[in-house]
């Protein structure tokens, strides 16, 4: 794996520790290092910086307001705001073989022979 390789495995990063120890805590030895490294990651998760901040301002929330949003735009959601997805952007064609406004489709077998 090369340096612009985004993700290690645990045993890289086991061996990333070492390193550090060796580097941070010069004068203790390498197992004491090591166990100085762990002292300060224990119990610690990743820490997400540099991250974006949502913007709460009201020219931001009107835009984003989908309730007033017009034409094909309006079709992209449902009423509840929640967008949907693919079928919100394509038309998609119904393959029944009915004619559009039919409102029996789905009976034929139903007509032709009867209760059964």
């Amino acid at each position: 794996r090369g340096k612009s390789c985004r993700t290690i495995t645990f045993d890289q990063f086991k061996e990333a520790l070492q390193e550090l120890a060796k580097k941070r805590f010069k004068g203790k030895s390498e197992e004491e290092a090591l166990q100085e490294m762990y002292k300060l990651i224990e119990g610690k998760g990743p820490v997400i910086s540099g991250v974006t901040k949502t913007v709460s301002s009201p020219t931001v929330s009107r835009l984003t307001d989908t309730s007033k949003f017009t034409g094909s735009h309006k079709e992209r959601f449902d009423a509840s705001g929640k967008g949907k997805g693919k079928a919100g952007r394509e038309d998609l064609v119904d393959n029944s073989g009915y004619v559009s406004g039919y409102k029996h489709a789905g009976t034929y077998d139903h007509k032709v022979q009867g209760n059964k």
